[in-house]
């Protein structure tokens, strides 16, 4: 029940993020400038579902590329997939697209 935002990836340790809001409402509205990620960012708000390899790559560009936490990316996906799964969802965050 904490995974959602307590991490449990050892990656993850001493991990600073950034705090960028315009940066997080860009990737959320899907407006980041790489067309993969924008045209699966606007997918989820339009239909509420994501192929499960886009969904990687938009969480590399949020925890990789963007350096904003994986909870920013588990909660907007909670909010607005179909689909989503508590556990799940939470794990693949935290996966960050790493397996």
């Amino acid at each position: 029940p904490l995974m959602q935002d307590r991490r449990i990836r050892a990656h993850y340790a001493g991990q600073v993020w950034s705090s960028d809001r315009a940066a997080l409402d860009g990737w959320q509205r899907g407006q980041t400038g790489y067309p993969l990620v924008d045209a699966g960012m606007r997918e989820l708000w339009a239909t509420g579902w994501m192929p499960q390899n886009v969904r990687m790559a938009v969480a590399v560009m949020l925890c990789e590329l963007l350096n904003i936490s994986w909870v920013e990316g588990e909660r907007w996906f909670h909010h607005t997939l179909v689909d989503a799964d508590p556990a799940i969802n939470a794990m693949m965050w935290q996966n960050a697209g790493k397996s």
